[in-house]
């Protein structure tokens, strides 16, 4: 039996709604999983992130005062080729101020430093305001552009890293274009 064209726009229709369906329970899941990190499990995952994205994390911060930067990240293993990235992460449910993202940008002292600020709470407008009309590159990123990243960058994660916060991939038809 062949199927109809109006058919088959059905059954790409249900596909599109169980996928969005599935996608958006996916997210609740990591977004509860990583909000149920305490900030030492989270800290490690940002550092897993930025190793996957072929970065070398020499510090990460121990418990207790870090003086604002948690995890430092370079090109090679010695920090010698730009970026040189200082990361500050807050973990917790309300946004970064505009002061704590200026904070993080005092610390930008040497040619080729770039900060990266991590919040799970995200971050008040002033806060954006600043980071993109800053004179140092500043990159913001919020709780759903962390697992957007996580995901994409998963593959590239050692099986260590990729055990702080393990993913599974589930398929679905593609619709035809």
């Amino acid at each position: 039996v062949e199927a109809t064209p109006e058919a088959e726009d059905a059954a790409a229709d249900e596909t599109s709604m169980a996928f969005e369906e599935v996608e958006q329970v996916a997210m609740t899941g990591l977004e509860h999983y990583i909000n149920d990190q305490n900030a030492y499990e989270f800290q490690d995952l940002v550092a897993a992130l930025l190793r996957g994205m072929g970065y070398y994390t020499p510090f990460v911060a121990p418990r207790g005062k870090d003086g604002g930067v948690d995890v430092l990240a370079y090109r090679d293993p010695l920090g010698t080729q730009s970026p040189r990235i200082q990361v500050q992460i807050k973990h917790r449910g309300a946004a970064a101020s505009v002061q704590e993202v200026r904070q993080l940008m005092g610390l930008l002292q040497k040619e080729g430093d770039v900060g990266i600020f991590v919040c799970t709470g995200g971050f008040t407008p002033d806060a954006k305001t600043t980071a993109r009309g800053s004179h140092v590159h500043v990159e913001l990123i919020d709780l759903s552009r962390f697992i957007t990243l996580w995901q994409e960058f998963y593959d590239k994660l050692t099986d260590e890293d990729k055990s702080l916060m393990p993913l599974t991939p589930i398929y679905f038809l593609a619709k035809k274009e």
